[in-house]
Formats: C-alpha cells, structure tokens, sequence
C-alpha cells in the first residue's frame, strides 16, 4: 500500500473506508418516563428537592398574541406568578422565547404557579 496525500486529506490507497456512521438519537419525556426514547430502562428525574417549598414571584409581560398578525398594536400583557424554584429555568425560557421580559423577580411562599393576576 501506498500512502497518498491530497487537498482534501490523506489516506491509505487500497485501505478500508470506515462504514457510513449515523447518529444515535438520545432522546426522552418531559417527565423522565423512557417509553418512546432510546435511552434503555434509564429515567431521567428533575433535580428539584422534594418537599422544598422555595418560590419566586416573578412579573412579567409578554406581547400580546392576539394583535401579533398585524403588528399595527402590539399590546403588552403584565402578569405575576408564583413559580417553584425547580421549575424557574424553564419558566423563564418559555417567557422569553415568547418574546417576552422579566421585569422583577422576587422572593415568595405560596401555591406553585397560582396565577396572581395583573399587579
């Protein structure tokens, strides 16, 4: 065998090209239930604590969605919420992949992502 270098690499002349690899899918449920991932018998479970009762009341506004279309009025809704400080990380993906802001955040104690209305 000869060794051949070229623009796009070097190789082996006559040596076995490694089979096409395919990705392998890692997947699975939103509640660490594995029933249509790949991932065996493993369970995926939430890092939260049990029984920890830490919250944050957060106030924020999103844009309305109703008038999103025509972009003529863009109203902003202001809402406050009560979120578990498990949950938070995703709470505050979910409100600014909305396109939305956070404009407090506080420290509270109360039932787990009660809607408290507008402030």
């Amino acid at each position: 065998m000869a060794f051949v270098s070229g623009f796009m690499g070097a190789g082996l002349v006559g040596a076995v090209k490694p089979a096409a690899t395919c990705a392998v899918k890692m997947s699975y449920d939103m509640n660490g239930d594995n029933t249509t991932g790949s991932l065996g018998n493993r369970k995926i479970k939430s890092s939260a604590v049990s029984g920890d009762t830490r919250s944050f009341r957060v106030t924020y506004c999103l844009p309305s969605l109703s008038r999103a279309e025509t972009f003529r009025e863009l109203q902003m809704i202001y809402q406050t919420k009560v979120i578990p400080f498990s949950s938070w990380y995703a709470e505050q993906q979910r409100i600014q992949k909305g396109g939305g802001t956070i404009i407090k955040v506080e420290l509270a104690s109360g039932t787990a992502e009660r809607n408290l209305g507008n402030v």
